[in-house]
């Protein structure tokens, strides 16, 4: 089973002029975050215990401010660590909690393109790939198979939200890491399956609901949307087998109790890898 004692995790902030401040576990952090498959920006919730002021005060920023970049990964794990999430600051500023001065950073992924990217041209072919040319922070990621234009079209809006209105009914959007992924209900973004189970972390007996597993483990990193999961239950067997998972919700706390994740699958008999 994965050691809860052994947890580790770091804290990258990369200011508009270069600066990177690095944060160790020296310090108290609590976290939260939910990504999701299904559209839209994931999202995360970041506090950090007695910052030093002068780190403090360079994450005052309010929502109103769209051009201000700070760029946040938070990475945590074991042994090893892997990025936990990834973005940019929408809004931060620091409150005192009894003894303790408190930042709170709302974090989101592609948050700096959706405020200021726009895409103003005309287009034939494959229109991601041009609307990405227009979101200079956003990589490409796994892509499915798009329709492409034999006309050209004349496409005017902000970048993202036209990449979001020219999907087919069953193609969904996600930004994670700054990568743009667009899948397919019966497509995955890897083969990988780790397994779940109580030796690697597994908290509860799995819920299932129509076709949608939900479960608790302890925070495993190896566990990415769009991805497979391989799950093992000892308490209800019929559950096993392999999932998509579709929505991760994690939430730790370094000096507290809390280091563990919710997941959503789904289960389908075939998938397709990009």
């Amino acid at each position: 089973m994965l050691n809860r004692f052994n947890r580790d995790y770091e804290l990258n902030i990369l200011f508009p002029n270069g600066d990177l401040v690095t944060i160790l576990p020296e310090i108290n952090i609590d976290f939260e975050s939910e990504k999701s498959v299904q559209g839209g920006l994931n999202v995360s919730k970041l506090q950090i215990y007695n910052l030093e002021e002068n780190k403090r005060n360079r994450l005052i920023k309010d929502r109103e401010d769209v051009k201000s970049k700070i760029l946040i990964e938070l990475k945590a794990g074991y042994s090893k660590l892997e990025t936990i999430f990834k973005g940019d600051l929408l809004e931060g500023n620091s409150t005192r909690t009894g003894a303790d001065i408190v930042t709170t950073l709302e974090i989101q992924d592609g948050l700096f393109d959706l405020q200021n990217s726009f895409t103003s041209k005309t287009v034939r072919g494959d229109i991601t790939n041009q609307i990405l040319d227009d979101m200079p922070n956003t990589t490409r990621g796994k892509i499915t198979n798009l329709l492409t234009l034999l006309r050209p079209r004349v496409l005017v809006s902000n970048s993202l939200k036209l990449i979001e209105e020219n999907l087919s009914q069953d193609e969904t959007y996600y930004i994670e890491n700054g990568s743009l992924n667009i899948i397919k209900s019966d497509e995955i973004t890897s083969d990988y399956s780790p397994v779940v189970s109580a030796e690697t972390g597994l908290l509860d007996t799995p819920k299932k609901s129509m076709n949608e597993i939900t479960f608790k483990t302890l925070l495993n990193p190896q566990l990415r949307i769009g991805g497979l999961c391989e799950l093992i239950s000892t308490l209800d067997k019929r559950l096993n087998g392999l999932y998509k998972i579709v929505t991760i919700k994690t939430s730790g706390s370094y000096q507290g109790s809390n280091w563990e994740q919710e997941v959503t699958c789904l289960f389908q008999s075939e998938y397709k890898v990009l």
